[in-house]
């Protein structure tokens, strides 16, 4: 089991999520698969951490230049929150099928359950994908392989 936390800049997890909550509520408002399969992308390419995440380009090219927001990096493992980003592009990618064939019902309440738990990671600091994730790894499910540290 690997235990050693890495850093984590929690401002740019922040503007992702910031992101997340603002596309969907405009999805929402304007009946936008679109909006919410963008989101979705963006979520996955976070979730896989690549070089061209749209999320992490906002935030190193206009967020963090601009001062926008200062850096908060802080001693953390990465793979929750990558974790936690997959479970909302896989939430996000039901809502654009379900659009997609006609069931918006089905399809907004799983955009709503991703914006709820985005507020909740971005006001209250709880991550409910990193907990499960966390919980996963307690549990020896294979593939969550990194413990929190115990202080």
């Amino acid at each position: 089991m690997q235990n050693t936390l890495r850093q984590v800049d929690h401002t740019g997890l922040k503007t992702g999520m910031a992101l997340t909550i603002t596309l969907l509520l405009l999805a929402f408002v304007l009946n936008s698969t679109l909006l919410v399969a963008i989101v979705a992308i963006c979520q996955f390419a976070g979730a896989f951490n690549l070089p061209f995440a749209p999320y992490k380009l906002v935030y190193q090219n206009l967020v963090k230049p601009a001062g926008i927001a200062k850096p908060n990096v802080i001693a953390d493992n990465p793979e929750p929150h990558r974790f936690a980003m997959l479970v909302g592009a896989i939430f996000n990618t039901g809502a654009v099928l379900f659009l997609t064939v006609g069931v918006p019902v089905a399809a907004w309440i799983l955009v709503w359950v991703v914006i709820a738990l985005a507020n909740l990671n971005f006001w209250l600091n709880f991550c409910a994908g990193c907990w499960m994730y966390y919980q996963f790894n307690r549990l020896g499910v294979p593939g969550f392989k990194v413990a929190p540290i115990q202080k």
